[in-house]
């Protein structure tokens, strides 16, 4: 079963992704501080050639993670709250290879707060249908 993280664990996969439109730099230490959306783009685009990338990777997938769970169990707890309803078959790969797209092709983008830039990306890209009650939060 897929877990709840799926459309945006941010994680799993991501050996090969670089922001799009922008040079890969090394992670920096700086980085981990994740004070904007850049901040989290660069751990999630990390190569497994940069001395960081295990760091970055856990990071990575730890803040997505917890930014996620909060969005989904703020979006459960009122019917009202529509979001994002990311459809089932998304994978791990596939949202983050299109979080760090998304953020190479939104520069303004860049300087959001890191949770602020996660619930764009989730609001922009996985829209819920005008009809549509907010999901139910899948679990592990």
């Amino acid at each position: 079963m897929k877990s709840a993280l799926v459309p945006l664990s941010l994680v799993a996969g991501l050996s090969a992704v670089t922001v799009s439109g922008a040079a890969q730099a090394d992670v920096t230490e700086s980085n981990f501080i994740s004070r904007t959306t850049g901040d989290l783009a660069a751990l999630c685009s990390a190569t497994p050639t940069d001395k960081l990338y295990t760091a970055a990777v856990n990071f990575c997938q730890g803040f997505g993670a917890g930014a996620y769970g909060v969005l989904a169990s703020a979006q459960q707890a009122d019917p009202n709250l529509r979001l994002f309803c990311p459809p089932q078959t998304v994978t791990r790969n596939e949202a983050v290879a299109a979080f760090v797209a998304w953020t190479g092709n939104n520069p303004q983008r860049m300087a959001l707060p890191a949770v602020d830039g996660i619930a764009a990306f989730l609001t922009e890209n996985y829209p819920c249908p005008s009809s549509a009650a907010a999901p139910n939060r899948r679990t592990r």
